[in-house]
């Protein structure tokens, strides 16, 4: 007897699906817990900035299991590995991922299979670190901290952030197509001090999101990142709208100058602007800087100004040669080296790089190092 025509159309479409199951991305982990030996490990996926469930994986007795997880789709996702509520690993995992994961009765797990997965755990690592070192800086102030030790403890959490964030911002640009790089974006030692919470930031992040788009147009974490780009770009359009600060026609930097004094190049709009980027490691540099001094002793006070851009990153050396030179004009560092978002603001690729401003904020020269040529085009828009 043959099936009615509405049974056989019923069981084409349950086979379809079945073999859509199938063919279901898949990455294979294979992992050992040294202390979980005939326990229960349960795989969390994040789904975002939640932590989901998938399934609860019991061990041999060697703590040893095998275990196929199946994604969502192509995009990398995070999992974790957790034992009597603890986190034991983590991972990224991505479709045909075969990930071995070795944990030990003590100390850090390993990870081999998945080179995603190695960034991710290197980027935790550092930022646990980080996060230690500055916690354990911070629980040595008691109400018997003097001024002055309070002020030294500020510098030394000063410098570690920056340390962190240096290190940051290198991890970024050098995985520009990993999705750790969004990660690290989002980092945060607490609500108040997220590690790129500063609006100079958006560059960076703008610079992850042009990189990760074409590879993960459809990860949550892409999106996320959009979002924040989105977010920012409209704060800056309304601070700039609404602020007391002057629209201005060229990416507007603010830096720490010598004293650790934020220093913005818009607060000189209507000035004839030398925006100089340069390294006191270099001798040529120091002496361009006499052909400077002329200039600046000449036209200063006729509405000239000089906002000079270090990409060096030791800061002390730089400070020392601005003071042993004694620069007059605006000096500014902040310690990132060419990783600063100065250099992605003004695509600088090679030092020195010159841009020369006129009163309207308008660049009308690059790379102007002749002293006469220099000196005839400062004079022609004063």
């Amino acid at each position: 007897m043959s099936l009615p025509m509405k049974r056989i159309l019923f069981l084409f479409a349950a086979f379809g699906l079945l073999a859509a199951c199938d063919k279901a991305p898949v990455a294979q982990i294979n992992v050992t817990v040294e202390k979980a030996k005939d326990s229960a490990v349960v795989l969390q996926k994040l789904n975002f900035n939640r932590l989901v469930a998938v399934d609860t994986i019991k061990t041999d007795a060697k703590g040893h299991f095998n275990y196929k997880v199946k994604l969502s789709g192509n995009d990398p996702y995070f999992y974790y590995l957790y034992l009597g509520g603890n986190p034991v690993a983590s991972m990224i995992l991505r479709p045909s991922d075969k990930v071995t994961i070795n944990v030990p009765a003590s100390g850090a797990f390993t990870i081999t299979g998945s080179e995603e997965s190695t960034l991710f755990q290197e980027v935790n690592t550092a930022f646990a670190e980080a996060a230690a070192d500055m916690a354990a800086i911070t629980e040595t102030v008691t109400e018997e901290t003097s001024p002055a030790e309070l002020n030294a403890l500020n510098q030394q959490l000063s410098k570690r952030y920056i340390d962190y964030k240096r290190q940051a911002i290198k991890h970024v640009v050098t995985h520009p197509k990993s999705i750790t790089s969004a990660v690290v974006l989002f980092q945060k030692f607490s609500d108040e001090l997220p590690v790129f919470g500063q609006e100079t930031d958006a560059i960076l992040f703008k610079t992850a999101l042009d990189s990760l788009s074409p590879v993960y147009p459809k990860s949550e974490y892409v999106l996320a990142l959009r979002d924040a780009v989105d977010a920012r770009q409209r704060d800056l359009e309304f601070s700039t709208r609404f602020g007391d600060v002057d629209v201005v026609s060229f990416p507007d930097l603010e830096l720490p100058d010598v004293d650790g004094n934020r220093q913005s190049l818009s607060d000189h709009k209507g000035k004839v602007l030398i925006l100089s980027f340069w390294s006191v490691g270099q001798t040529e540099h120091k002496l361009f800087n006499v052909d400077l001094m002329d200039l600046y002793q000449k036209y200063h006070d006729k509405g000239l100004e000089i906002y000079q851009v270090s990409l060096d990153i030791d800061k002390p050396s730089w400070a020392a040669t601005v003071r042993s030179q004694g620069l007059p004009w605006i000096n500014v560092n902040d310690g990132y080296g060419v990783q600063s978002p100065a250099v992605v603001a003004y695509n600088v690729s090679e030092i020195p790089t010159m841009f020369v401003f006129d009163r309207k904020g308008d660049i009308v020269a690059t790379d102007v190092f002749e002293k006469d040529a220099l000196e005839a085009l400062v004079r022609k828009n004063l």
